[in-house]
């Protein structure tokens, strides 16, 4: 049988080995979100422009970015840096991402500082989980590790150890990922029909992907993950907890609009099961989960810059049924 290998984007290229590949054509996949969506924030346009009202740069951080009028306007690179910059103490890391989010993202957002910071708490807490179940499922150094949906790839460098491979349907994303992480390979992939061959990753990282899929997609999805992880390795899924709960029906369903659907447990573990997994575990992850929509935006802002209000908040909304799980799962 002919080996499948990955169609690659604007990264580095590399096939299921390991070994660099010229860049070739990607079919048009579905777009896929990028920084702000991946850490279940909405981003309150409306509202801004409503009560962005003061200077915040006067303040040295201590107001919210919700209510500076510099917190979502365009500026330029100098501008980043000199306003949002000092009044955030953003690190250069920090100022690259969102001027690169204005300037060349596809979306073309601005994205105020405090959000960017509370986007890559709640991504940096998935992954710090399922780096956790790496080392418990005894992944050894070097193994080879997909990342679908890597976005940006803000967090490759947790994954360092590893032989990294980010797979994402944007190549601006790629892009970005392979001039900060010039180690890593990145392919540009659609995770329907991934074209790496099978068993050819020791673990394969999920993250926040699903529920942006429509349901006649989910099963074959699982299918496709179990089919290029190899038989002893694992397979580490994190989504947002669908189950119904009062509260839900009172302020919404979902925690960001864009989400096709949100799964319970139940069925995450079933469409596992279906495609051939065996769950292993699944745990909650302690990060800021909110209902979609002006409420949850403006308590971001208010709880960013600062953490024990951020956890509390957090708690809160995670016993009213919003927050969300990690499956470790392997083949059965």
């Amino acid at each position: 049988m002919r080996k499948r290998h990955p169609q690659l984007g604007s990264g580095n290229t590399c096939n299921a080995d390991g070994d660099r590949l010229p860049l070739q054509p990607v079919a048009a996949a579905a777009p896929k979100l990028g920084l702000v969506a991946q850490g279940g924030v909405a981003r309150p346009a409306g509202l801004h422009r409503h009560l962005a009202v003061v200077d915040g740069s006067r303040f040295a951080g201590r107001v919210p970015c919700l209510f500076c009028r510099h917190a979502r306007r365009r500026k330029t690179r100098v501008e980043w840096e000199m306003i949002c910059g000092r009044c955030r103490n953003l690190s250069e890391d920090e100022v690259e991402a969102l001027y690169w989010t204005q300037e060349d993202d596809p979306a073309r957002v601005v994205v105020p500082p405090n959000i960017l910071r509370l986007s890559r708490a709640n991504s940096d807490a998935r992954y710090a989980r399922a780096v956790e179940c790496l080392g418990a499922w005894s992944v050894p150094r070097g193994a080879r590790v997909l990342d679908i949906g890597c976005g940006i790839s803000a967090q490759a460098e947790m994954l360092r150890d590893f032989t990294y491979v980010g797979a994402d349907v944007d190549r601006a994303r790629l892009g970005f990922g392979r001039r900060t992480h010039r180690w890593a390979c990145y392919a540009a992939q659609s995770v329907t029909s991934l074209g790496f061959a099978a068993n050819a990753f020791d673990a394969v990282l999920c993250l926040e992907v699903v529920e942006h899929l429509p349901p006649p997609q989910h099963a074959g999805v699982m299918r496709e993950l179990l089919r290029v992880l190899r038989p002893e390795g694992l397979l580490v899924l994190s989504t947002p907890d669908g189950h119904m709960t009062a509260a839900k029906r009172l302020f919404g369903a979902k925690c960001e609009r864009s989400h096709e659907r949100e799964l319970a447990r139940v069925e995450v573990e079933a469409l596992l099961v279906g495609a051939g997994a065996r769950v292993v575990e699944c745990i909650p992850i302690d990060n800021l989960v909110q209902p979609a929509g002006r409420l949850g935006a403006a308590l971001a802002h208010l709880v960013a810059d600062r953490p024990r209000w951020r956890d509390r908040l957090a708690g809160i909304w995670a016993r009213a049924g919003y927050r969300t799980l990690l499956y470790a799962a392997t083949r059965s």
